[in-house]
């Protein structure tokens, strides 16, 4: 009977370990402290080994969102290195270092599979000192690696010793620690440089935890010594065209040049390498292009370094090729609701208060062979379930990923029609919120009728008609079996019937995707959360492209990491950030009230102009545009179902895109400038009449002397490019207002002054052989 209780009791542990699983990132919200604020409590993750007994406990483990320390005895003895294993354990602190603990009511440990690969996070040392102890110490946890780095200290490693070392930063790690259990104890510590991979940890004997942070190497094959090539940096794809790319990588040391490939058509093949491209002369450059490739085909690829003292191999990389040349690259953009056509460039306007379902309902209707549909809420608009099963009828291959919620009665209604429909079944308490459909992409006949269809929008009658969305198309076949891929990634197979013991979801999926495309020469970059730190992709945008504007139009913005780099780049009035919020986001302590300036923990000074949306229904679209107003740039649109929050970051299926595209750029600053003046905010350039002008002019601004903002008023006979820049007394350029190509007619733009100073400025205007300078005085 005892041993039926304890088994009925590890049951009960694993049952809930898989219905209660949460990121790791969760579990390392500290407080002010350093300490984790669940501590106590029983939390269920599931993870890979990255150190198991190594150092006789604890073992290490990650996600795809951060390491966490296990100290239980027997699990460190019964996994090894590359195990997936699901963990339910008692959330505590240990001298610093965040712990799941194994307690005698504990739960229990389960293997899940084995021979996984974790890629160590290249960083430098001070990066990894200077974590923040107060947030989740992104690096404690994680197998980290640390290129080029020495130290001091000569002989031979000891037991339980902690050595100087350091990088190129300058920062001394003086935590290099070598535990008893390693296989490093007694061998000759390096001379020069040398790379060390390690586990991030931390030993802090008192409150608050900030600092102690160290690097545990596991084993001598850890250290890799200098005359090695060591790859620096992952393999990058450039140059994509329809029949070769380009991969370039940095070794720290000179060595040939190889790169295995394959081409990879489903999550289920196996992996064997039968091409490969090869350079023999030695260089820590690496370039090599793969040609014979099939257009708008996802491959698979490891880079291959090798001198005389070894071989340094890269981790795997999905790239793809661009699409066939019959794949036009042709997209189009609507909106449910009105825009500001005034802000459109020369024969660009926005497509506003558009019929959303008129336009899928086309577009499903067009569809010949497949259509895969990954949908949060689908409820309400018959006629588009009418025209799914319509195509079904006509011989339509429909396959739909769903979320795990209760079924909508119209979903239900396709369910009973015969339709597949594999729903989110891996309960972490995130969703499946995507909102995507690809058609066509299957038939490998023809690629100039693979559409993407994307966006905010979920399909039902509020969704559609009340609140306030977006929505893109795109005829590309590159893109579509990206699309592709990560839904059957979520649908379990390769074929028309699903797999729901292969289907994975949330923290489940990984980073089996290309990012990179280049569409009809246009950049675009695709990423899905959770697997592919969507987060930090976005970040990354904003802290690269930035040159003058950050816009954007939320339904959720609680990210924090997020806004604080939007904060870097915001020096009004050089460098602007204007946004429109959800009403909901008007809560105490949110990012709104931050960027305000009126609450939160660090409000911004000076406030961004950002907005609270006060019209009927949610505002539901979520995009950013970097320097829409700056065409003269590189403008960029980023949109997708992605909400800029933690779950969206962590744990909910999502998808983006990240669309370099002038034209596509100003028509969502169309609705954004629409969306952004409903809700109390000025912006920019507007056209106030068509008429056309005799001449080219500029008045005096007005009010002059002003605070806190002027308007200027010029008008232009033709169309012409035109711009428009602020001088100091010095003579140097203070901004950029306009740039750009504008339509004949008088403009007016009204100027905000914020964090400039008191004093005379100059305003002048060029545009093809007119140029004006006049004065303006800024009283504070």
């Amino acid at each position: 009977m005892k041993k039926l209780i304890i088994a009925l009791a590890m049951l009960l542990c694993y049952v809930s370990a898989q219905s209660q699983v949460v990121p790791i990132v969760s579990l390392k919200q500290n407080n002010s402290q350093g300490v984790p604020l669940d501590t106590g409590q029983y939390k269920t993750v599931t993870g890979i080994i990255t150190a198991a007994n190594e150092f006789g406990g604890p073992s290490y483990m990650q996600d795809n969102t951060g390491g966490i320390a296990v100290f239980y005895q027997e699990m460190s003895a019964a996994v090894k290195i590359g195990d997936s294993v699901i963990v339910t354990a008692k959330l505590i602190q240990f001298n610093g270092l965040t712990e799941l603990s194994f307690t005698p009511t504990g739960c229990s440990f389960t293997k899940i599979d084995s021979n996984k690969t974790v890629t160590p996070l290249v960083i430098n040392f001070q990066q990894f000192t200077t974590q923040d102890y107060t947030s989740i110490e992104p690096y404690e946890g994680l197998l980290l690696r640390f290129n080029n780095v020495t130290t001091t200290a000569t002989g031979t490693f000891a037991a339980n010793t902690n050595y100087p070392i350091t990088d190129v930063t300058g920062t001394y790690a003086s935590t290099f620690r070598i535990d008893n259990n390693t296989n490093l104890v007694g061998t000759a510590i390096p001379t020069g440089t040398f790379s060390v991979i390690c586990v991030g940890s931390q030993f802090k004997s008192g409150a608050p935890y900030q600092g102690g942070y160290q690097v545990l190497p596991r084993f001598t094959n850890d250290l890799i010594l200098g005359a090695g090539p060591n790859i620096l940096n992952p393999p990058v794809e450039s140059s994509l065209l329809p029949n070769s790319v380009t991969i370039t990588w940095t070794t720290q040391n000179a060595s040939d040049s190889k790169i295995y490939y394959m081409r990879s058509d489903s999550n289920y093949q196996p992996v064997v390498f039968k091409d490969s491209v090869y350079d023999a002369a030695p260089t820590n450059n690496h370039v090599l292009t793969i040609n014979n490739l099939r257009p708008g085909r996802i491959y698979y690829m490891k880079a291959s370094s090798t001198n005389g003292s070894g071989t340094s191999l890269s981790s795997g990389n999905y790239f793809s090729t661009s699409s066939d040349p019959t794949s036009t690259g042709k997209w189009e953009v609507y909106f449910n609701k009105s825009v500001d056509t005034s802000f459109a460039l020369p024969n660009n306007k926005a497509r506003g208060s558009t019929d959303l379902k008129t336009r899928l309902i086309q577009r499903i209707d067009s569809a010949k062979y497949s259509i895969d549909f990954a949908i949060y809420s689908f409820n309400d608009i018959t006629q588009i379930r009418d025209a799914l099963i319509q195509a079904v009828a006509r011989g339509v291959k429909l396959r739909i990923v769903y979320d795990s919620r209760t079924n909508q009665s119209l979903m239900q209604d396709l369910i009973n029609a015969g339709i597949l429909v594999q729903k989110r079944n891996q309960s972490t308490g995130d969703l499946m919120h995507n909102k995507f459909m690809i058609f066509d992409s299957r038939d490998t006949t023809s690629y100039k009728d693979d559409w993407l269809w994307g966006g905010s929008a979920n399909i039902t009658n509020e969704q559609f008609n009340t609140d306030q969305q977006n929505v893109v198309f795109i005829q590309d076949q590159a893109l579509c079996a990206t699309y592709t891929r990560e839904f059957e990634e979520m649908w379990g197979s390769h074929n028309n019937i699903n797999n729901p013991s292969l289907a994975k979801f949330g923290p489940y999926k990984t980073d089996n995707t290309p990012h990179l495309f280049n569409v009809n020469g246009r950049r675009i970059d695709v990423y899905f959360s959770p697997s592919d730190n969507p987060s930090t992709q976005i970040e990354n945008m904003i802290a690269n492209y930035t040159n003058k504007s950050i816009s954007f139009v939320i339904y959720a913005f609680t990210r924090f990491n997020i806004s604080n780099k939007m904060k870097t780049q915001f020096s009004p009035p050089t460098k602007m950030v204007r946004g429109v919020f959800d009403i909901s986001q008007a809560t105490a302590g949110t990012v709104y009230e931050e960027m305000k300036g009126i609450g939160g923990t660090t409000p911004w000074n000076p406030p961004a102009p950002v907005y609270l949306e006060n019209q009927t229904g949610l505002l539901h679209s979520k995009y950013m545009l970097i320097d829409a107003d700056l065409m003269t740039s590189d403008p960029i649109v980023e949109t997708g179902s992605f909400n800029y929050s933690n779950s969206a970051t962590f744990g909910n299926d999502e998808n983006f895109l990240i669309i370099h595209d002038s034209l596509m750029a100003n028509q969502y600053y169309q609705e954004f400038a629409k969306r952004y003046i409903e809700s109390g905010g000025t912006i920019g350039i507007s056209h106030i009449e068509n008429s056309v002008t005799e001449n080219y002019y500029m008045k005096q601004n007005y009010p002059n002397p002003f605070n806190p903002t002027t308007t200027i008023e010029f008008g232009i006979p033709k169309s012409d490019f035109v711009s428009l820049k602020i001088y100091d007394m010095l003579g140097r350029e203070v901004t950029t207002l306009v740039s750009q190509h504008l339509q004949q007619g008088v403009y007016k733009y009204t100027f905000e002054t914020t964090g400039l100073s008191s004093g005379m400025y100059f305003y002048s205007i060029n545009s093809g052989t007119y140029k004006q300078t006049k004065q303006m005085v800024l009283v504070k």
